[in-house]
């Protein structure tokens, strides 16, 4: 079992072997080895690799956003007085978790790491919403973390993705 408090994390760059990751989904591989670079280059996102032993045990990456919510959304969220069509969000846009270390909760940390990051990112920038576009089978396992799905009709059947919202004001999951 890992010891999560000898965990280093870093920026993406390449000194890192990623030859060896593998987190059992062909598109995330796929993106984490051959795409994530450029990405994080072109300014289209930024990956951070979570590291134990110096071996590559994770990751995830993100990029920013901004969600549109439906009325009833933001009445939950007690912004409906705001004239605001959308509002700011970081979106992570990949996480993976090496095989080797399945049942160690190892997705479960980098997830709770990560909407951590993105809350000490909200204290400059501001942003309201952590977003994903959730594989269906995964949904389940974001509502444990307090997402949502997004209902306005721009998120639904969009894709085979489930477009989900977590607000960074939600005291009970932070």
């Amino acid at each position: 079992m890992i010891d999560f408090s000898q965990v280093k994390v870093f920026r993406l760059s390449k000194i890192y072997d990623l030859s060896d990751f593998d987190c059992a989904d062909k598109d995330i591989n796929e993106f984490f080895k051959q795409d994530a670079f450029l990405y994080q280059e072109k300014k289209i996102s930024t990956t951070l690799l979570f590291t134990f032993n110096d071996q590559v045990i994770g990751f995830f990456s993100t990029a920013a956003d901004s969600i549109k919510l439906k009325l009833s959304e933001k009445e939950e969220h007690d912004i409906q007085h705001k004239p605001i069509s959308e509002f700011p969000a970081i979106k992570i846009s990949r996480i993976g978790r090496d095989i080797k270390y399945r049942d160690q909760k190892i997705g479960e940390m980098i997830l709770r790491w990560a909407i951590g990051y993105i809350l000490k990112c909200s204290e400059m920038t501001a942003v309201r919403f952590v977003t994903v576009d959730a594989y269906p089978n995964r949904v389940e396992w974001y509502k444990i973390f307090g997402f949502v799905p997004n209902l306005d009709e721009r998120y639904i059947k969009k894709s085979h993705h489930i477009s989900m919202r977590y607000d960074l004001l939600n005291k009970e999951v932070n």
